[in-house]
């Protein structure tokens, strides 16, 4: 493997623990779609092309989390004041 395909691999990796310590539920998506890059990323032969989708979806899902976030927030703040969470 590859020191770039490495370095990938272990971003993702990063990335995933930081969903499960972070946003268990909410980014559930975005986690499998990081986990079938990283695996992807793994071998010995990975499609590139598949992997590069993977990545621009990645991406694309990320930034309309970032974006939703504080929204989200307030919605999991509200629920928690009228005991729904």
């Amino acid at each position: 493997m590859t020191a770039e395909r490495k370095d990938l691999v272990a971003a993702l990796s990063q990335s995933i623990k930081a969903i499960d310590d972070d946003y268990k539920e909410e980014m559930r998506e975005l986690r499998a779609l990081l986990d079938d890059a990283r695996k992807e990323a793994e071998k010995d032969e990975p499609e590139s092309v598949k992997l590069k989708h993977m990545l621009a979806d990645a991406r694309e899902m990320a930034r309309t989390f970032a974006t939703l976030d504080p929204a989200w927030q307030a919605v999991q703040r509200i629920a928690k004041m009228f005991g729904l969470q």
